[in-house]
């Protein structure tokens, strides 16, 4: 396994990649939450208005669209946004995980773990993750993979249906030093 990130405004491969993957990352999420995902509509809810969203990810200096890849084939995709105006008061985030998802024949071997790790030293700074708390693999997934890549040092909250991991990262990855 060797996973890597690429930055999706770069290629329109990559973003046509992200595109047609996209429909199924929503159809995990609509059947998880089984009410929808609450931030997107159900898959085909409004017709085709999620190609609107994607084209904001390539647009939007204040997103950062990643490609994921292990041993150089594409197997997952992330979105890192950044608030409009970071806030001084303590605990303001800095990036945000806003999308992450692996694809089910890359799961359970590492890949989505070591590319959380890539994507926190690649942005250091203040971060919030969360998740749905009906979504209990993904919970269990970032508990873990927070709780690795930080040493345990972060904060963890349950507020209005999410939990929220806050922590600090930097640009020397952690994931899997003793």
């Amino acid at each position: 396994m060797s996973v890597t990130l690429r930055d999706a405004r770069r290629s329109d491969e990559d973003q046509r990649w992200i595109q047609a993957v996209y429909p199924e990352y929503l159809e995990e999420l609509t059947d998880v939450m089984h009410l929808g995902t609450g931030v997107f509509p159900v898959l085909g809810e409004h017709g085709e208005r999620h190609a609107e969203l994607l084209a904001r990810w390539f647009r939007d200096d204040r997103s950062h669209p990643l490609l994921i890849l292990d041993s150089g084939r594409a197997c997952g995709f992330a979105l890192v946004s950044r608030p409009l105006i970071v806030s001084p008061a303590k605990g303001a985030f800095e990036f945000r995980m806003a999308e992450f998802f692996i694809r089910d024949s890359f799961r359970r071997r590492g890949v989505g773990r070591a590319a959380a790790s890539l994507i926190f030293s690649r942005f250091a700074g203040r971060w919030e993750v969360s998740e749905a708390t009906a979504n209990v693999r993904a919970v269990g997934f970032w508990r873990q993979t927070v709780m690795a890549y930080t040493r345990g040092r972060y904060d963890e909250r349950v507020r209005d249906g999410e939990v929220r991991q806050t922590f600090i990262s930097s640009n020397a990855p952690t994931l899997g030093r003793g």
